[in-house]
């Protein structure tokens, strides 16, 4: 018996319905955004807001009046460094992504914070509503044990060159929030300034660390490791008032160091404001980077009135001797 299948299209016509929305204005607000360490002067970034669809670009103001206060005590006025145009930092960590072409300034005061000090800022501008914002330095840290371990030899890691080990003390009277990070500091070529020529410039950058440790985000795995990064972001949740012990595993060779080359840890203690903010860009990153992707997460911000972070850090540097 002969079986015949027929294929039957359907064609589906549909109309387009236009639909329109009565969208409110946008009230513009100022931007803060600034994370204060014990290393350098107090400095923040100040902008303001766009709505979503608004045309135009975010400008840097230069004209605010800013109140630094210490303590609850009124320190100073923090002013724009109007003749030293800053273009770094807005796309490293502490300042949101910058989109324009328009000069950058940064608001600067000549108080260096201090371990365990509150901090706190009073901006304000007549186009905008004033904004108030706080901190308090971490205490500062120490390590009871450092090491890096040449696994070239076969020892330790089957599938990395080297392992870090480190441990420190936590704070068992407050909640803690810790960043670690492996920085080379190497020379390499580069162009001179009137892009004529190369020349021979030191250049400092994060490598990237591999571990299981429990206390750090959990990602896809990846060749055996649950996390892999160049900025390992944690808090104390997990191991509260007890010494901490990490390690991390990465791929550069420690017996191929360069003279000159030279290997050091950066250990931060952040505040909760400047944890959260870290935080919440590293969810972000994660989501759209991943294979089935995510919701997006909200950049956290403490600004009262306004939109940003002020927040604080406190870093301390370790050279590491293979």
């Amino acid at each position: 018996m002969q079986r015949v299948f027929f294929i039957i299209l359907i064609f589906v016509f549909s109309c387009e319905t236009v639909v329109e929305l009565d969208i409110p204005p946008h009230d513009p607000l100022l931007v803060v955004n600034g994370i204060i360490e014990t290393d350098s002067v107090a400095s923040i970034f100040i902008s303001n807001s766009l709505g979503a669809f608004d045309q135009g670009e975010i400008k840097s103001i230069d004209d605010a009046n800013v109140f630094l206060y210490e303590n609850g005590s009124l320190v100073g006025e923090m002013f724009p460094d109007l003749g030293n145009i800053d273009t770094i930092n807005l796309t490293e960590d502490y300042w949101w992504n910058y989109v324009g072409s328009a000069p950058i300034y940064i608001y600067k005061s000549d108080i260096i914070p201090k371990d365990d000090f509150t901090y706190s800022i009073e901006v304000n501008h007549p186009d905008y509503q004033s904004v108030f914002a706080e901190t308090t330095i971490p205490s500062s840290l120490e390590l009871t044990d450092l090491e890096i371990i040449d696994n070239t030899d076969g020892s330790d890691s089957i599938f990395y060159n080297a392992t870090l080990k480190l441990s420190f003390l936590d704070n068992s009277s407050q909640n803690n929030y810790y960043r670690i990070r492996l920085y080379l500091e190497t020379e390499g070529e580069d162009w001179n300034e009137d892009e004529t020529d190369y020349e021979i410039v030191e250049k400092t950058y994060p490598l990237v660390l591999y571990s299981n440790d429990p206390s750090l985000s959990q990602g896809i795995p990846w060749d055996g490791y649950t996390f892999s990064g160049r900025t390992a972001l944690f808090n104390d949740g997990m191991f509260n008032g007890q010494q901490k012990d990490i390690s991390f595993d990465l791929e550069y060779k420690i017996s191929q160091l360069q003279n000159g080359d030279e290997l050091f840890l950066q250990l931060t203690s952040f505040s909760e404001e400047g944890y959260n903010y870290f935080n919440s860009r590293e969810l972000n990153l994660d989501g759209f980077g991943g294979p089935f992707g995510s919701e997006p997460v909200p950049i956290f911000s403490n600004i009262e009135n306004g939109i940003g972070v002020f927040g604080s850090g406190n870093s301390t540097y370790f050279p590491i001797n293979p």
